[in-house]
């Protein structure tokens, strides 16, 4: 096998790394693509002889193409690797629900809805932020097999918290001018 690797030929078959790239880059290169066309969307204010630098999608649609860009290179690297040959293998086929990417994935997703649907909104900004990054910061550290929850690591956590909580909240409404509930 290490002849092969010397003379530029790929390994045997795909890692699962490479298959997981592969789902996850047309995954990527759907919400980019996504993204783009919902700022096209967005109004342009020609009507109000706005500067077009200063449109309201002018951003999203540069985030959409980078993130399109990214999916695409993720794409033909994990396609180059095997990776379209997607099969379930390793442990995902032991038990999907088990498998450390599906927890970090599925935590990440409770989170963030949490965040989104209760705590935006129904209380100030820089409280309900510093709640989400509380309980991620601290979710994650439990994911960690070689990490134990210990009361410093949780007022670390705690402080973190506080300060990107205040922090953000800052530099929207200060910076941005940008007016947050609460």
């Amino acid at each position: 096998m290490t002849e092969d690797l010397r003379h530029g030929a790929p390994p045997a078959g795909p890692k699962p790394m490479d298959r997981a790239d592969f789902v996850f880059s047309i995954v990527l290169t759907a919400f980019g693509v996504g993204v783009i066309v919902e700022s096209l969307r967005l109004p342009r204010l020609e009507n109000l002889d706005v500067n077009p630098y200063t449109v309201p999608g002018i951003v999203p649609g540069i985030l959409g193409i980078a993130l399109t860009l990214c999916g695409l290179a993720l794409l033909v690297r994990s396609t180059a690797r095997g990776g379209w040959r997607v099969g379930i293998g390793g442990t995902l086929a032991a038990g999907p629900r088990r498998a450390p990417p599906f927890r970090r994935v599925a935590v990440t997703l409770v989170l963030t809805f949490a965040y989104a649907l209760l705590l935006f909104g129904n209380m100030p900004f820089w409280l309900a932020t510093a709640l989400f990054v509380f309980a991620f910061v601290v979710a994650t550290e439990r994911m960690m097999p070689d990490r134990r929850a210990t009361w410093r690591s949780i007022a670390g956590a705690a402080v973190l918290a506080i300060v990107c909580g205040v922090a953000v909240g800052f530099v929207f409404e200060e910076l941005f001018y940008v007016r947050l509930p609460g």
